[in-house]
């Protein structure tokens, strides 16, 4: 089983790896982030995120590359996200990241990074799995129940 995470983030705001640490460290997150990912404007990079967690690395798998690059999913989470109260949308011009947890040490490291992603660096966040979505209120939310998932 494996959850999908999506956070946009506005071109000009996509961050450097220590800049996300950084991020990580100002809102007290128990995430050193090890590896993250460099955005390359021509094409998708599949390379995710490597965290370390709890103690332990946890590898949160995923794609980056500017919006445009990936029209299928853009228009797949704004037919999503149509139908709501929110008048957001991904924009072509936006970096979008998408990420999928496969275990509780990469679904916390992940809740972390996407909420730095969104407090930090004016990122919007969508779940596509249970329809949520939104800025802080979102990040947030991420965060609120992940130390539950928290391994012995």
């Amino acid at each position: 089983m494996s959850v999908d995470f999506y956070v946009a983030v506005p071109a000009a705001h996509w961050p450097t790896a220590a800049a996300i640490q950084r991020c990580m460290a100002d809102n007290a997150y128990p995430v050193q982030i090890t590896r993250f990912p460099a955005l390359d404007d021509k094409q998708v990079v599949t390379d995710g995120v490597l965290a370390t967690i709890d103690g332990k690395d946890a590898y949160v798998e995923g794609e980056l590359a500017t919006a445009s690059l990936m029209p299928a999913s853009v228009e797949d989470i704004n037919d999503r996200l149509a139908p709501s109260a929110v008048t957001e949308r991904i924009k072509t011009s936006d970096v979008l990241m998408s990420v999928r947890v496969h275990s509780a040490s990469e679904m916390r490291a992940a809740s972390y990074v996407i909420s730095g992603l969104i407090i930090c660096f004016d990122g919007f966040g969508f779940e596509p799995q249970g329809g949520t979505y939104g800025r802080a209120d979102f990040a947030k939310s991420l965060i609120s129940g992940v130390d539950a998932l928290k391994e012995p």
